[in-house]
């Protein structure tokens, strides 16, 4: 675990982390979409 990243020589594993990454993006932009949506409901006072 302290060594740093490691290469993943096994292809059928490199896929599976991909996927995995690939659903934390989605995930992360979709949550951060409507966060920012959400704040922009908010009306402004003034």
């Amino acid at each position: 675990m302290d060594t740093g990243p490691e290469a993943i020589a096994d292809d059928v594993e490199l896929a599976q982390v991909r996927r995995q990454a690939r659903k934390v993006h989605v995930k992360s932009l979709v949550l951060a979409t409507a966060l920012v949506a959400l704040v922009l409901m908010i009306p402004t006072w003034r």
